[in-house]
């Protein structure tokens, strides 16, 4: 069940407010274990300026038991697999905005992993249909409808069809910011018997109704399910497509950090969240400075590790040398050992017929990527710690 907190009153338009949408990953728990999106949920202002909405994603929420343990686990393979829930999340959310949202307001998405996809999906149905007006929620599941036929490019005329008949408000997305985005494998399609498909949903890596994205990414991470979807730089913020003027650069920036999946989005064990703090400082900072209101004790205490005034709970400071996990173990193997093709290929690895195994393939990174300070802290620090995928101008 989404987290929101509904503002006592409605701010003048002139001011405008922001939106928030926060969106985690697939068996986040909302427990001792919190994950990046969770902390900065905490930390950011629930006031009637800035309304805030959480989602903890596929099954992470309920009473402990055997069976419903079983379930959760399910859903998130599935989820991982084949998308499972996603059309969920992205409605519920959705559903939130147009709800709430008045000219002047202003959209922020996060989410991380297969949340930091679902708010790049949402983002994508925004840019295609707009937002509908509050009493027209019956509808959303049509909008969303016409929003994924449209990943055929022969359907995209479907999408604005829609709506221009619904007469939805055009918005822009002042910000999203996403940890380690997972694209799923396969989209189940309902105008396709729910046969899942691997189409990519339209405007998820390009979206010109952005304003400003950050993306933090995982360099450690081998995982066959959990290959990084990149977003396309260069492109333009296009606010008025109707405007004489040329539209100004869109503000994106993808940085690279230390360790696997989750030691970039968070969710292991607070004592060993070290690594999982540079990202999380970065993406506060970064969003805040973009206009993002955020609880500076909070901030300091969640991410920075000082301890609050009469609290009882320390959380530990960044660290470069913290310990770093091994995401790929067990079941994930037998992924490894699948073929897949080659077009797919990130790392050099030999082929055969179109085909070749991953065995744990690196992530590329390029040159001109960014790579955060703390992992040049981390490689002075541990002698040992020599990705083989940074490229040889990025360490020390």
């Amino acid at each position: 069940m989404p987290l929101t907190r509904p503002a006592k009153a409605k701010a003048p338009q002139s001011e405008g407010r922001n939106l928030v949408v926060m969106l985690d990953g697939t068996g986040n728990e909302l427990g001792r274990n919190l994950s990046n999106v969770l902390k900065l949920f905490r930390m950011a202002e629930k006031s009637e300026r800035q309304l805030v909405y959480y989602d903890p994603g596929v099954g992470t929420i309920g009473r402990p038991s055997p069976w419903r343990r079983l379930r959760q686990n399910t859903e998130k393979v599935l989820g991982l697999a084949f998308g499972y829930g996603l059309d969920e999340n992205v409605l519920e959310a959705y559903s939130w905005l147009c709800e709430r949202w008045q000219t002047g307001d202003k959209i922020w998405l996060f989410g991380f992993s297969r949340g930091a996809w679902t708010a790049r999906v949402l983002g994508g149905m925004i840019h295609m249909i707009g937002l509908l007006r509050p009493d027209q929620l019956n509808m959303c599941d049509y909008a969303l409808g016409a929003y994924k036929r449209a990943s055929d490019s022969d359907d995209l005329s479907i999408a604005w069809h829609f709506s221009r008949v619904s007469a939805a408000r055009k918005a822009e997305i002042e910000f999203i910011g996403v940890w380690d985005t997972v694209a799923s494998v396969l989209v189940p399609r309902p105008d396709r018997a729910w046969i899942p498909s691997l189409e990519t949903l339209p405007y998820t890596s390009t979206n010109p109704s952005v304003k400003s994205l950050r993306h933090a990414l995982a360099i450690d991470e081998r995982r066959r399910m959990f290959r990084p979807a990149h977003w396309k730089m260069g492109q333009k913020y296009i606010k008025n497509p109707f405007s004489k003027s040329p539209p100004p650069d869109q503000d994106a920036v993808e940085m690279w950090f230390a360790g696997v999946h989750s030691d970039v989005g968070g969710g292991y064990p607070e004592e060993e969240s070290g690594l999982s703090k540079f990202p999380l400082v970065w993406m506060a900072e970064e969003s805040k400075a973009k206009g993002l209101h955020i609880n500076t004790a909070m901030l300091n205490h969640l991410a920075r590790g000082r301890q609050r005034k009469g609290g009882t709970h320390q959380y530990v400071k960044p660290d470069p040398s913290a310990k770093a996990h091994r995401s790929l173990r067990g079941a994930w193997w037998v992924l490894e050992i699948l073929p897949k093709l080659t077009k797919y290929r990130e790392w050099p690895r030999p082929g055969l017929l179109g085909l070749y195994f991953p065995f744990a393939e690196p992530r590329r990174i390029d040159e001109a990527d960014n790579v955060h300070p703390s992992v040049k802290q981390r490689q002075k620090a541990l002698a040992n710690y020599q990705p083989k995928n940074l490229p040889l101008e990025n360490p020390r």
